[in-house]
């Protein structure tokens, strides 16, 4: 996973936090790729982005997990695994 240094710690936010954050980056890659020139910058964005959505995907998937999980404690049943 990308790191950068002034990148907030991404385990710390919510679901919510990492959806307003991806939004707010894809708009600043979105303009770098239409008004701008600099690749460098545009790939930085893309590793952040990625980064990003890839922690929503962790806590969503452990999330759904973790429910799933719960349910199959409660009715004895494994349908999913």
């Amino acid at each position: 996973m990308y790191f950068h240094p002034l990148q907030e710690e991404l385990d710390n936010m919510s679901e919510e936090q990492l959806g307003e954050r991806i939004r707010e980056l894809t708009k600043k890659y979105t303009s770098a790729r239409r008004f701008g020139r600099n690749p460098e910058l545009q790939g930085q964005l893309q590793k952040a982005l990625a980064s990003y959505q890839q922690t929503l995907r962790q806590k969503r998937l452990k999330g759904w997990v973790d429910k799933n999980s719960h349910n199959h404690k409660l009715t004895g049943t494994r349908r999913f695994f």
